[in-house]
């Protein structure tokens, strides 16, 4: 599940590429969802319980509560992004994952992107790279559009 790149063009900023993850379930959505299964699994348990095959019962609360942390570990990452802004010869890289937000600035006439594709199946890898120091970026995006990222990034750098 891969997300999208957004570039903006404002007065004041030159550029400003933004990547989010893929978040297309909404909350409701989700909670349906997660209701769903509960219901299901429940019923299909409880009928087998009733069978007589009660030790069915400790492994689907084990595998409802699996599925939680799964619906859980995903939605702590909903609001993860990656965000480039190009303001004169700045460049900001500021990242946010989780609740933890991380910014790097880079003179924008130093910055240099490196674009690594080995060969067709394998993940394309796109960085930024400044004074001996690498910052990997494009981690909510496919290929695709790393690719494209790269190319925007390359037209947007040196000094202007």
């Amino acid at each position: 599940m891969y997300g999208g790149i957004q570039i903006t063009q404002t007065g004041a900023v030159d550029c400003c590429i933004t990547a989010r993850p893929n978040c297309s379930l909404s909350r409701s959505g989700k909670i349906l969802v997660l209701a769903s299964f509960f219901l299901i699994l429940s019923v299909t348990a409880g009928v087998f319980a009733m069978m007589g095959a009660w030790p069915i019962l400790p492994f689907a609360g084990l595998e409802m509560l699996a599925v939680l942390l799964a619906f859980y570990q995903v939605s702590c990452h909903e609001r993860d992004y990656e965000r480039i802004t190009i303001e004169g010869n700045t460049l900001v890289l500021e990242r946010r994952d989780n609740v933890r937000v991380m910014r790097s600035e880079y003179n924008r006439c130093w910055a240099q992107v490196v674009l690594q594709c080995r060969s067709v199946g394998q993940q394309c890898r796109v960085a930024l790279r400044s004074h001996g120091a690498e910052q990997e970026l494009g981690r909510h995006l496919n290929d695709e559009q790393r690719t494209e990222l790269a190319h925007q990034l390359e037209r947007r750098l040196g000094c202007q």
